[in-house]
């Protein structure tokens, strides 16, 4: 182990016990505000109401141009259990991401996944001409994980992250699919894809900015 190495994974360590995931605390806090609203205004299980606050629905997008729910839909949850389990997936992987990233890329990361996971959502349902009405932050967070994967790929992390680690942790994320609860698993596999595409090229172009395995923080 040369002297580099130690360097940028103490570099990592420290980072890590140091900064603050304030990205993460806002996200988890927009969830939790938007989720009071779904119940002031009707409930967090009621179709309507999702459907009002801009839960995901392929007919309000196709004939009314409603684009926007593609967004929306992320920041919503159908019930309390929804939202608990998301929001400990969020607390559990999110300051991970965010450490090494940054505070701006991790935003990105998690934004572009959800969408990512809205539009592959949507392109099954084209498909197979079955719409539904669906929210929930499962895209994004599963886009997180997909950015874990670089974890398992640069030797400053990959000793706290290992390639068996995130493969269990995808399996464990995509498993629920398979069930007979409605878990939209497309989404997150949408989610998986766009988030290990977008950390990719983040850790890339900088790799290749500093020719060297520097991991971005």
């Amino acid at each position: 182990m040369n002297d580099d190495y130690i360097k940028r994974e103490n570099d990592y360590t420290t980072l890590e016990s140091q900064e603050k995931p304030y990205v993460t605390y806002a996200l988890l806090i927009i969830n939790v505000l938007v989720f009071i609203a779904e119940m002031i205004n009707g409930g967090a299980e009621n179709t309507q109401t999702l459907l009002n606050m801009g839960a995901e629905y392929w007919p309000s997008i196709s004939e009314d141009g409603e684009w926007y729910r593609m967004f929306t839909s992320m920041f919503l949850h159908i019930g309390i259990d929804h939202l608990v389990g998301n929001m400990i997936c969020l607390i559990a992987i999110g300051p991970n991401v965010e450490h090494y990233f940054g505070h701006v890329k991790y935003t990105i990361i998690y934004l572009l996944s959800g969408l990512c996971g809205s539009f592959l959502s949507l392109l099954v349902e084209l498909f197979t001409m079955n719409f539904y009405v669906s929210a929930g932050a499962s895209g994004a967070l599963s886009g997180l994980f997909g950015a874990m994967i670089i974890f398992s790929m640069d030797p400053a992390t990959k000793k706290y992250f290992s390639k068996y680690k995130i493969i269990i942790y995808l399996a464990l994320l995509l498993i629920p699919g398979f069930g007979p609860n409605r878990v939209n698993i497309m989404a997150h596999l949408g989610g998986i894809i766009g988030g290990f595409i977008i950390a990719y090229f983040f850790y890339y172009t900088k790799k290749k900015k500093n020719n060297s395995t520097t991991p971005e923080f």
